[in-house]
């Protein structure tokens, strides 16, 4: 997912930073910093370290570039669960207690997603591996409602029945493929 997100960043245009997404509550900077801070969030989880709130989006990008520090912040997370162990881990996590591998499904559904709410609203590339896809569909169907009665997803869309995993997925996170 880090990978997929990587060029879509790399592509993203000054001018574009204030362009609607399908994400509807985020422009495309917030949706930029939103990333950034998850990942961040996701590696304060998994160190034990001091988080940060994921939807506070309304600072500026970082000096470094929309990139460079998604990437940083991506390898901190990467690092963190190569540590022998770290996926069977039972970690305490806003959610209740979790194993690690299964914490880790919410924030690589949370790239893959707003890779394509970036893509789509930067007119990139909105393709998804359908692997991916699958995997986070699965993850999340059961956690839909939850994520609707939040306000993570929206309203379900529908899609046939014989869609792409990748339309799958985001009707069932409220985006018309």
């Amino acid at each position: 997912a880090v990978g997929y997100m990587r060029p879509i960043l790399a592509g993203i245009q000054s001018q574009q930073l204030t362009s609607p997404t399908p994400c509807t509550d985020w422009n495309v900077q917030q949706l930029i910093i939103h990333n950034i801070k998850v990942a961040q969030w996701v590696n304060s989880i998994f160190t034990g370290g001091e988080g940060t709130d994921p939807f506070a989006v309304d600072d500026h990008l970082p000096s470094e570039g929309a990139e460079a520090a998604f990437m940083a912040a991506a390898n901190d997370v990467l690092s963190a669960i190569k540590v022998p162990g770290m996926l069977e881990k039972v970690l305490e996590t806003p959610f209740g207690e979790m194993p690690a591998g299964n914490f880790l499904m919410m924030p690589f559904g949370d790239i893959l997603i707003h890779k394509w709410d970036l893509a789509k609203a930067t007119d990139q590339d909105t393709g998804m591996d359908s692997s991916m896809a699958d995997a986070c569909f699965k993850a999340m169907e059961p956690m839909a409602d939850g994520g609707r009665q939040s306000g993570f997803f929206g309203a379900a869309v529908v899609v046939a029945a014989n869609a792409s995993d990748r339309d799958k997925l985001l009707g069932l996170t409220g985006r018309t493929p």
